[in-house]
This record gives structure tokens, sequence and C-alpha cells, in this order.
């Protein structure tokens, strides 16, 4: 996780995202600090299967900070990232509706970010579809928690993009707590009694495809 942001102990969001990630360690948070070690920066990605960009839209780009480390981090003669996946977790203040033909911004905000794709396609990564926050301030709860177990599974979870990958993750949290938890224990066992429902009707929809071929 390479986190940029100008006042991050001030950030509701950014102190939400880390707290979130409590428990986990498959993972390492890295803020950008105003001086560091370019040598170090680069030991840092190379061991990482996965790099996320986690930054505050600021004017349709990243804080100032993150584009002088881009600048000299990045080398395509001395960084070697190909093969590893690049991610970004992008907030901002303005509603998701701004971001569309028609909309106030008029470009999506795939179309804003896809500098970064083009960095991700020149140093052979592969580019992860981005988390985008629109206006975390004014979230519910209810829609805080989905975001944060969205967030957690982009981070810590290598099949994140998938419906297994997710079901195995919850499947692997839940057992990680059932001991402690009764009603973790039930919830566990429906979990794995509906996959097991979903595995059988999958088989018998391949067997059908195949009949009728």
């Amino acid at each position: 996780m390479i986190v940029a942001h100008p006042e991050i102990d001030n950030s509701t969001t950014q102190q939400f995202f880390k707290e979130g990630l409590a428990g986990f360690d498959n993972y390492e948070w890295h803020e950008i600090k105003q001086e560091f070690e370019v040598a170090s920066e680069r030991l840092l990605l190379i061991k990482a299967d996965r790099i996320v960009f986690q930054f505050p839209l600021y004017w349709y780009s990243a804080p100032a900070i993150l584009k002088q480390w881009l600048d000299e981090v990045f080398s395509v003669n001395q960084l070697d990232l190909s093969g590893k996946e690049l991610g970004l977790v992008v907030s901002t203040g303005s509603p998701s509706k701004d971001f569309q033909a028609g909309g106030t911004e008029k470009y999506a905000m795939s179309e804003v970010l896809r500098p970064y794709e083009m960095l991700a396609n020149r140093m052979g990564m592969k580019y992860l579809t981005p988390v985008v926050i629109h206006q975390f301030a004014y979230l519910k709860e209810t829609d805080k928690q989905q975001l944060l177990v969205r967030y957690q599974q982009y981070v810590t979870n290598e099949q994140f993009a998938s419906f297994n990958g997710q079901v195995n993750w919850f499947v692997k949290g839940l057992n990680e707590r059932v001991a402690d938890n009764p009603e973790v224990a039930k919830l566990l066992s429906v979990l794995e009694e509906n996959e097991e429902q979903r595995h059988d009707l999958s088989w018998n929809v391949e067997q059908f495809k195949q009949d009728e071929d």
C-alpha cells in the first residue's frame, strides 16, 4: 500500500482504511514521506506481488508527493515490476454522477485515471480495476462497512475479482474466528452449505450443456 496524503493523520478516510486492515498480515502500509531513499522504495516494490496507490484526487490527479515519488522511484531500466499487479484506491469529494458523459466533470473516472493504466502497461504490470470512493463523509454506516469489506479484499485477497475467491476469503476469515464466537460458527455453517449447493447447481448446469451438445 503506497499511501500518499499530505495530511494523513487528519483524514478520516485514510484512518478508516488503515484501521480496517488491522488483523491482516499479508500487506504493508507504506506512507510516502517528504524525504525518502529511492533504493529502499524500489526494494519495497520488488518484494510485493500487488502494488496499490492510495490517494485523494486533487485537481484530477494525485497529490504532488506521489508524482515526485513516481518520478524518482519508477524507472523502466532500473526497476523490473513485470508480472506484478497495480491497483488504485482513490477518494474524491465529488459524487459519482459527476464523473460521466453529461455530468459536471464530463469524463468517467476511468478516463481521469488513465495515466496509471498507461504506467502499468509500460512497466509490464496487470492493471486492476480501481476502487473509487465518492463523498466518504456522506456514506451511511452500512455503505461504509460494505466498502471496507471490498477494500480489505482488494488489498489482501489474491482472488478478489472472482466470486469463488471472495467466498474462500470469507470462509478463511470466519474459520479464524469460529473458536471464540458461536454466532460466527453458525454463519460459517450456512455459508459453507450455500457454497455446496452452488457447486451442485453449477455442476448440473454443465451437465445440461453437455447433454444439449
